[in-house]
């Protein structure tokens, strides 16, 4: 248990296996993971883009979260070709994988998803330009999630 004489908390680890140890290590750590998330605004409510480190250069990976689904995308960006994983989050389930596919970016790729009778619908990748774009149509829970955004941009 800890005593009075010890701060609120004495040691924390960021992403970077950095310790925290004061108000300014916090405020330096929420920022950096701040720089690496993109929210964007939709009707049906916000779409969160995460910025995923790659070991390889030559790879540009990203975490999409829109509702109780959870997109992770891994793209390499010598041919173009994409590797999608889908998750949903269900109650007293957990996280479940609910899709996965491989395809090239410059021909898009669709994939539809499920996990009956929470989950249902289609997601495709495609690419107009330099610009990723992540189109999706699917009811989760009792909400429908429609919609087409620009989720990643090439190099």
């Amino acid at each position: 248990m800890p005593s009075f004489a010890e701060p609120p908390f004495q040691k924390f680890q960021d992403l970077n296996d950095d310790t925290i140890i004061s108000g300014e290590n916090v405020i330096r750590a929420i920022q950096e993971f701040e720089s690496k998330v993109k929210v964007i605004k939709t009707e049906h409510g916000d779409i969160f883009v995460y910025a995923v480190e790659s070991n390889d250069e030559n790879t540009g990976t990203c975490k999409i979260v829109i509702g109780p689904i959870e997109i992770d995308i891994t793209i390499d960006l010598n041919n173009l070709t994409i590797v999608i994983e889908v998750y949903a989050k269900i109650p007293f389930v957990g996280k479940v994988q609910i899709a996965k596919t491989v395809g090239n970016l410059r021909d898009g790729v669709t994939l539809t998803i499920g996990y009956p009778p929470f989950i249902g619908g289609s997601l495709t990748q495609k690419l107009d330009g330099k610009n990723v774009i992540l189109g999706y149509s699917f009811d989760a829970l009792g909400f429908h999630y429609e919609g087409s955004k620009v989720v990643f941009i090439l190099p």
